[in-house]
């Protein structure tokens, strides 16, 4: 995980105050939808980390505030408390404390969470935010972006696919990036410093890839729905991280070897 002398909490509280504009912004438009599931998430991820860290003699980790955070903004539907439990602890469990707690997840918990709650329950809308909480998400991004938890390299490479492809796809990017669930997505879910590329051209190649995808997940009938675009990319996107460093590192190795006499 990127950082440099930063500690796991420190980082944890950095992120968390970075997701509270954003998340503010999502109760004063959402209202009670989002607050709800920010309290249901926030209660699953505490619960789990209790059952899982105290077998590891491990404190509870701040991040959990920042995954409650990161669901209020993005699944502010009409969710049952049974089903926000259930999938909060499919993407607790699953996407973080199997892997040995944050830090040394694959996923974003967040993602796990909210890629469960809409393939589980299709059927529920969730809005997407407009403008304003674009605006909100812009502070916790500075934030990230002047400490270095957000790496620039792959916020740049994923803005940089939302505008190529929504050109090739003759589809507006302003409509892509002005929707405040899309963009909240790119810079907290897509950016995580923990799931995301490790090598520095990995992080192009991964962000470049997240945006990608979400233009062409989120675009239906000339309607886009960021929410579940987001999630989508990014959790593909998360998935090959690891293979693109590899390849990185493997195509670095090769160029380090001396030519064969």
């Amino acid at each position: 995980m990127r950082g440099g002398v930063w500690h796991r909490d420190t980082l944890a509280w950095l992120i968390v105050a970075a997701t509270l504009p954003a998340a503010a912004g999502a109760i004063a438009g959402f209202s009670v939808a989002a607050l709800e599931a920010m309290v249901w998430t926030l209660l699953a991820a505490l619960g789990w980390q209790l059952v899982f860290l105290w077998t590891r003699a491990q404190p509870v980790s701040p991040i959990a505030v920042a995954t409650a955070f990161a669901v209020g903004v993005l699944a502010a539907g009409d969710f049952q408390p049974w089903q926000m439990l259930l999938a909060a602890s499919f993407g607790i469990v699953l996407g973080e404390q199997i892997f040995g707690g944050w830090g040394r997840n694959v996923i974003n918990p967040a993602v796990a969470t909210l890629a469960f709650l809409y393939f589980a329950f299709p059927a529920t809308p969730v809005p997407t935010g407009g403008a304003p909480l674009a605006l909100a998400v812009v502070p916790g991004a500075l934030m990230l972006l002047v400490t270095g938890v957000l790496s620039w390299q792959l916020l740049l490479a994923t803005l940089l696919g939302v505008v190529a492809t929504s050109l090739a796809m003759d589809q507006a990017a302003g409509a892509v990036l002005s929707q405040g669930s899309a963009l909240f997505g790119l810079v907290f879910l897509a950016g995580d410093p923990v799931a995301s590329s490790a090598t520095r051209p990995g992080r192009w190649f991964q962000g470049a890839l997240a945006g990608v995808l979400l233009v062409l997940f989120g675009w239906h009938d000339g309607v886009f729905d960021g929410p579940r675009a987001v999630v989508l990319a990014t959790l593909v996107a998360s998935l090959f991280a690891p293979l693109i460093d590899a390849a990185v590192i493997a195509a670095t190795i090769r160029s380090w070897r001396p030519p064969d006499a």
